[in-house]
C-alpha cells in the first residue's frame, strides 16, 4: 500500500493517513476482503509511531471501512466504498475547516483564501496520474 505523509503539513499524521486509507477504499483501490498491513508493518514502512496507525484503523472500523479480526489482522469491510465516500467528504471538509482557520488567523482574507485552493487544484491538475493518485 503505497501512502504518502506530509511531515510539515498542517494536517495531523494520523488525518493524512486515513484520509489516504478512505480514498483507497472509496476508488477501489482497496476491495472489501483486502488484507491491510499489520499496525507494526504499516508504523514501520511509514516511520510513525505504532499508536498513531493503531488509532487510524480503529477511527475507520468506527466509520465502517474496516475490520479488524482478533488474530487474523485488518481488512476492508464489504461496505467500505459507500461508507468512505461520506466519510471521506465529511473528512476532507474538516480539513479544509482547519486550513481555513489557520489562513484567517495569519490575516488572509476569503478572497485570498480561495486564490489559494485555486492554485493548489491547479497544480494538482499539473501533476502526472501517478503522483495525483498518491495524494491525499
Amino acid at each position: 500500500m503505497i501512502l504518502r505523509i506530509e511531515k510539515g503539513s498542517a494536517v495531523p499524521i494520523s488525518r493524512q493517513i486515513g484520509s489516504q486509507i478512505a480514498t483507497l477504499c472509496a476508488s477501489g483501490k482497496l476491495r472489501p476482503g483486502q488484507r491491510l498491513p499489520s499496525v507494526r508493518e504499516l508504523a514501520r514502512e511509514l516511520a510513525v509511531n505504532q499508536n498513531t496507525i493503531l488509532r487510524v484503523y480503529e477511527r475507520l472500523v468506527s466509520e465502517g471501512l474496516l475490520e479488524m479480526l482478533h488474530g487474523q489482522g485488518t481488512f476492508v469491510s464489504d461496505r467500505a466504498r459507500e461508507s468512505s465516500l461520506a466519510a471521506h467528504r465529511d473528512r476532507l471538509l474538516d480539513e479544509l475547516r482547519q486550513l481555513g482557520r489557520q489562513g484567517i488567523a495569519l490575516g488572509l482574507s476569503n478572497e485570498q483564501l480561495h486564490e489559494l485552493l485555486a492554485e493548489a487544484l491547479h497544480q494538482l491538475q499539473q501533476t502526472s496520474p501517478a503522483e495525483a493518485e498518491t495524494t491525499p
